[in-house]
């Protein structure tokens, strides 16, 4: 019996030289997910190693060729997080030709492929990726959607005993947040004692009846309340039911794990199914997105949270900044209404220091700056999805982009349907 648990797959780390039917269980298993070793090979060879160190890349695991607990874990789930398509190049095809087949651009293959010429038997590497979008009321149009995050104002008298409308059709998840003025000060006295965690938890489970699971969206945590935080998300993912998520949003408000207290992000990552990436808002007049904010973010953070849990939240709307009043926050518009604007007042286009676009105009005697979610930008954002190999991306706020924005991610993967 001992003999027979020794080979029993997951039963022992495989490395190297080794040999057994844990190994070509290995070995099918990395098969079946489009990572390529020959039939020839039997044992635990260099091409095992290669491909087993590729799904280690791919997965933002330590890439050291040895399959433990970590590796174990993902294989043998039903469907990985992350589906990893393999086109095999015939003869005489071209990139385009490839690309139009998958229903992707050519973008799609330029992170996991550096192809500079096709030959036939090429193997060409892309993705399916998901791609949520938040909003209040489902898309009246039909969008190329993993599912929907339906926010919901937690210290909102409205959502006292209430509940959330459903959504038939499209999979969706209540994100949870509030507009609390003190934000901090609500969230901790929700979640200060064990029996308050219980009662927030029992609540919030109410509210996501029916529903694909709960993202927490509080944009701003006291660092003492890391460890209560925490725990609340642990209470969530024992109650919720098998097939709902528990996401977690994090920003420059939800604070990292230091000397004193905050929140251990290793620890998150485990909870979570995926982890929502909010990007800092600007808070003087700038650009709505750029690539540099969003590497700035992702970089230190896929050290400790998987990259495959990940979900970059990228606003999509066009912000109106008051010059006159400096110390306000900028309006929120649609691409739809901030262009009939420009046209309205023959906003004229301007650059800013760092060679931004945006639009200046006068109303009414006061003077505006309007900036518009740049194409090229949002496509060198999106890039970013397939260069750390992140689970996808989350649209804030559906119906309020340029409709240019989804040919953008179209041709950088195709997208995941649950």
């Amino acid at each position: 019996m001992g003999l027979f648990n020794r080979y029993k797959f997951g039963s022992r780390v495989l490395r190297m030289g080794m040999r057994g039917p844990d190994v070509h269980k290995l070995q099918e298993c990395l098969r079946e997910r489009g990572y390529d070793i020959p039939m020839e090979e039997q044992h635990f060879g260099y091409l095992t190693r290669e491909a087993l160190q590729q799904f280690q890349r791919d997965y933002g695991l330590a890439v050291d060729g040895v399959a433990g607990k970590t590796v174990f874990a993902l294989l043998t789930q039903d469907k990985l997080p992350i589906t990893r398509l393999i086109h095999h190049v015939a003869p005489g095809e071209t990139i385009a030709q490839i690309a139009e087949r998958y229903g992707v651009g050519v973008e799609a293959f330029a992170a996991s492929n550096r192809v500079r010429r096709l030959y036939p038997g090429q193997r060409l590497v892309f993705f399916d990726r998901e791609v949520w979008a938040v909003a209040e009321q489902p898309p009246f149009s039909e969008r190329d959607l993993t599912g929907i995050l339906v926010p919901i104002d937690l210290d909102s008298e409205e959502t006292e005993g209430a509940s959330v409308p459903r959504i038939q059709g499209t999979t969706w998840i209540v994100a949870f947040h509030t507009s609390a003025p003190d934000e901090v000060l609500w969230v901790h006295h929700q979640i200060c004692t064990p029996l308050r965690r219980k009662r927030l938890a029992e609540r919030l489970l109410e509210l996501a009846k029916g529903s694909g699971g709960v993202c927490f969206c509080f944009g701003h945590l006291s660092r003492v309340d890391g460890g209560r935080y925490l725990a609340l998300l642990r209470r969530m993912r024992r109650i919720l039911s098998p097939h709902q998520r528990l996401l977690v949003q994090i920003g420059p408000g939800v604070p990292r794990r230091g000397l004193m207290s905050g929140i251990d992000y290793r620890a998150l990552s485990r909870i979570a199914d995926r982890v929502v990436v909010d990007l800092a808002a600007p808070n003087i007049p700038g650009a709505v997105l750029t690539r540099a904010a969003a590497e700035k973010t992702l970089w230190p953070l896929i050290r400790e949270i998987n990259s495959w849990k990940i979900l970059l939240r990228i606003p999509v709307y066009a912000l109106l900044w008051n010059l006159s009043r400096p110390d306000e926050l900028p309006v929120r518009q649609s691409n739809q209404e901030a262009v009939a604007r420009l046209y309205r007042h023959s906003a004229r286009i301007r650059r800013d220091e760092t060679g931004a676009q945006f639009y200046e105009f006068t109303e009414r005697g006061t003077e505006y700056h309007l900036r518009l979610v740049q194409r090229e930008v949002f496509h060198q954002v999106v890039a970013l999805v397939n260069l750390h190999n992140l689970a996808g991306v989350v649209l804030d706020r559906l119906g309020m982009e340029d409709a240019r924005l989804w040919q953008v991610l179209r041709s950088h993967f195709r997208t995941t349907h649950l």
